[in-house]
């Protein structure tokens, strides 16, 4: 049997390591006008830690090795990684102190786990986010929020964190997820928030809403005030929905507008191949991969949004309309891509409201799953595929609630297409039920009692 090479930490080694990761995963910065991404950090976190040298090398190796084939490279990965746990794990039971090493590790072991699963799959992935969070909790004060912004310096890596908050249908503040666009800047020379720190805030503020209105809707009309409460939700929901499409109408404006992939393109192929069976409109490209994912987290809190407020008009029943919270007019950033395919936003009910507002988030759906071909495409590299992941999740599983039998075989035939762009996680992510969101989706609504009899 071949012995596998030692653990290698000489500088030349590391760095070539590390060199063939950030150029085979990120794409080039001029199609990518974020901040800075916690790949690109890797560079600068080692050499200072043993526990995180053997983290940040077992990623990089994994990856490397995918992308090769390689399968003695990655068992030398395999390998560190499970020393690197077994470091981690001594560290954490000793309990002296919180250092910087254990909280980016277990970061790096989340992208590990997408790339790299292990035999349980997604809880994997799940069990590094909890124990990120535990660790967080261990900080004080402004250490605690200095902690959070360094961790949270890029979008892709807080939109994976926002999963687990929002699987569970709990407020992101709950697993010390910041928002950005609202904090004081430390330098007064710092640029101002990008639109996706807008957009990412808003989803954190969504997910508080999300739930508040399962808690609502889980009392009914029994708890003393519950109409009132409705009403102030519904009235919140509205307002978040008016902040989000004119944040959009604000990033379209300096990002640029998605537009229609010509039916020949060439970046086409090999999605095609993979994913022959297509239910939607033609796939979408935009100017920029920041624009894209800008759009993806848009069109994904509306598709959390739109049945929150669905059940909360349920809820309040057919005079909801006058209860003084603002009505929906639907999208004004919509339609948002400049073609005559776009389907005609849903048409006014005959009651109060203005739209079917299921039928509306089966279009933002749709959306989300227009955008895969553009970020699964070879020059957008692995960064494409991860920046895709939440939101082709979250539109799973509402075509899962919906029954939407051919839609949910077209996002499991993308999801077991991800593997190839360096996400193993893809094939656990097919199959996964987020058990809280189906719950809450076929929850129905009490019929509101007689207003006379309400107890505010």
């Amino acid at each position: 049997m071949q012995q596998l090479p030692r653990f290698n930490a000489r500088p030349e080694v590391r760095s070539q390591l590390l060199a063939s990761f950030i150029n085979s995963f990120l794409r080039p910065a001029q199609l990518l006008k974020t901040n800075k991404s916690l790949i690109e950090t890797l560079p600068d976190l080692v050499g200072g830690s043993p526990l995180l040298d053997k983290a940040v090398i077992s990623l990089s190796s994994a990856f490397v090795a995918k992308n090769n084939r390689d399968d003695r490279l990655l068992q030398y990965s395999t390998k560190l990684y499970s020393q690197a746990m077994k470091i981690l794990h001594s560290k954490i039971m000793m309990g002296k102190g919180l250092g910087k090493d254990l909280l980016y590790t277990t970061i790096i072991f989340q992208v590990y786990e997408l790339i790299n699963c292990s035999p349980s799959g997604f809880p994997a992935w799940l069990a590094h986010v909890q124990g990120s969070n535990a660790l967080i909790r261990q900080c004080d004060g402004r250490s605690k929020e200095a902690v959070a912004e360094n961790l949270f310096s890029v979008s892709s890596d807080l939109s994976l964190w926002l999963c687990n908050a929002i699987g569970k249908r709990q407020a992101a503040w709950r697993y010390n997820i910041p928002t950005r666009s609202s904090e004081p800047p430390g330098d007064k020379n710092a640029p101002p928030p990008e639109p996706i720190d807008i957009l990412l805030d808003i989803l954190i503020e969504c997910t508080a809403l999300i739930e508040e209105v399962d808690t609502l809707l889980d009392q009914g009309y029994v708890a003393r005030g519950s109409r009132r409460v409705g009403e102030r939700l519904l009235h919140s929901c509205l307002s978040l929905e008016d902040k989000l499409h004119s944040t959009c109408i604000w990033m379209q404006a300096k990002l640029g507008v998605p537009s229609p992939l010509p039916r020949d393109a060439s970046t086409l192929k090999g999605f095609r191949t993979a994913v022959p069976n297509d239910f939607f409109p033609r796939p979408l490209k935009f100017p920029s991969l920041s624009c894209a994912e800008s759009h993806l987290i848009y069109w994904t809190t509306l598709v959390l949004l739109y049945p929150l407020i669905n059940q909360l008009f349920d809820f309040l029943g057919p005079d909801s309309g006058q209860s003084g919270s603002p009505v929906s007019t639907a999208s004004p950033c919509y339609p948002s891509i400049e073609t005559v395919e776009n389907p005609t936003p849903p048409a006014a009910d005959t009651q109060n409201r203005v739209v079917d507002f299921i039928a509306l988030t089966d279009v933002y759906a749709t959306e989300v799953c227009r955008a895969a071909a553009y970020c699964l495409q070879p020059s957008m590299k692995a960064l494409g595929g991860q920046l895709l992941l939440a939101p082709l999740s979250q539109s799973t599983q509402f075509f899962q609630v919906e029954q939407s039998s051919e839609k949910i075989k077209w996002c499991q035939a993308v999801f077991m297409y991800l593997p190839q762009v360096g996400f193993a996680i893809g094939v656990f992510l097919k199959d996964i039920v987020w058990p809280q969101y189906r719950l809450s989706q076929k929850r129905r609504s009490p019929s509101p009692p007689e207003q006379v009899g309400e107890r505010y």
